[in-house]
């Protein structure tokens, strides 16, 4: 019996090792939208538990079983590969590899949330975390809390807390459809969050989620006729924003940034928009010097320096994610990328219907925000990315057919 027991003790030891595991996970999800150190802790954590209980064995067959997991430690490979011929200081190359370590978080938790508990812990902690980003915001709108004058009426970036809040939108139209009090709850949440995006926190990436996912979501759910009504409730609903609304003076900047860019000689360059016009404009020029393999990791501000030398503002990246790894990898690294984002469409339609959803709706985010900002590379949104996805993909793994109840 003594024999026995001492047999078991491994593990004994590693089912509670997988146990902290799963809570861990959800804290470092949670953490990510409060507090960056948090966050950094609890991945650490998350990173040790791998290590010590073992799941580290069946990388291999997480791989083969997770094809996004594959394609995002093969982009982390292109990055390594790309600071052996790139022109950045040693120190600046390593630094901006060390911005992309998220991707080698995918595949270590999709071995810790291969339990239907765990990615329930994890939604549960979703949910919390979206709850209490939107409560302080509103808060903070009525001066009840402290506003960061930098930030506005929310903790994180007026951008960030616009992906955290969009997609949270998202979540709670697809929970709406359970009908009962719960729908009617999850119904008033998503009005709540369409409220703090557009007249709240007023962020434009946070504002085209919301429009583009609640268009994903008739799509995805209702027939054919309903997916019309709603996207003529959207338009209409648009129309009268830009049309009374004094909340949409950063949409109106955006269309006389854009059209003040376009002139012969571009006017407002020194506007966001025209800001970003500008980096990409230069980014392409990159591009087109070194197509096949780019600059080399980190190179993106010295090279833009180079290039852009009459221009008065640097940059440290383009604010678009397919550019940035353009410039600094070329083809080779803009493949992997690709094939990180189609994977997650193809295995999406794997995944029981709930998953599927939302993985899509990820997806569709990851997207959007890769035009305008650089989410793999900076700390929060990358992180955010990093765990949504492995929580969504997770459930490829026993090809369960109800899904998650969740919160």
């Amino acid at each position: 019996m003594q024999i026995s027991s001492n047999i078991n003790l491994p593990s004994r030891v590693q089912e509670r090792l997988l146990n902290m595991g799963g809570m861990t996970v959800a804290l470092f999800l949670a953490g990510i939208y409060f507090s960056t150190a948090i966050a950094v802790v609890a991945s650490i954590v998350v990173g040790l538990i791998w290590l010590l209980s073992a799941r580290f064995v069946g990388l291999t067959t997480v791989l083969k079983r997770y094809p996004v997991a594959a394609w995002s430690l093969l982009l982390f490979g292109c990055l390594i590969a790309g600071l052996a011929y790139g022109t950045a200081p040693h120190d600046e190359a390593i630094a901006s590899l060390k911005k992309y370590r998220e991707l080698l978080f995918i595949p270590v938790l999709l071995s810790l949330l291969n339990r239907p508990r765990y990615r329930d812990l994890a939604w549960r902690a979703f949910v919390v975390a979206s709850l209490v980003s939107l409560a302080i915001s509103f808060l903070m709108s009525l001066d009840v809390l402290e506003t960061s004058s930098y930030h506005g009426a929310s903790l994180k970036s007026r951008i960030t807390h616009g992906i955290f809040i969009g997609f949270f939108a998202f979540y709670c139209l697809h929970r709406s459809m359970v009908g009962g009090p719960a729908g009617r709850l999850y119904l008033g949440l998503f009005l709540l969050a369409v409220f703090n995006v557009f007249f709240i926190v007023e962020g434009r990436t946070g504002q085209l989620m919301v429009l583009v996912l609640t268009v994903l979501f008739a799509v995805q759910r209702l027939s054919f006729k309903r997916c019309l009504l709603t996207c003529l409730v959207l338009a209409i609903f648009f129309g009268l924003f830009l049309g009374f609304s004094n909340k949409a003076k950063r949409v109106f900047e955006g269309i006389e940034n854009t059209q003040a860019y376009m002139q012969e000689k571009p006017e407002q360059t020194d506007s966001s928009m025209g800001q970003r016009y500008t980096f990409w404009k230069y980014s392409a020029k990159l591009i087109a010097e070194k197509p096949l393999f780019g600059h080399g990791t980190g190179s993106f501000a010295e090279e833009y320096a180079r290039v852009a030398q009459d221009e008065k503002l640097l940059a440290q990246h383009p604010h678009n994610e397919f550019l940035f790894i353009g410039v600094q990898l070329g083809l080779f690294g803009l493949i992997p990328y690709f094939g990180f984002l189609s994977s997650q469409f193809f295995e999406s339609r794997k995944l029981p219907d709930r998953e599927k959803w939302l993985a899509q709706g990820l997806l569709i985010s990851l997207l959007i925000t890769s035009l305008f900002n650089t989410p793999i590379y900076d700390h929060t949104e990358g992180h955010w990315f990093a765990v949504m996805i492995a929580l969504c993909f997770a459930a490829l793994e026993s090809g369960e057919k109800m899904g998650i109840a969740h919160a």
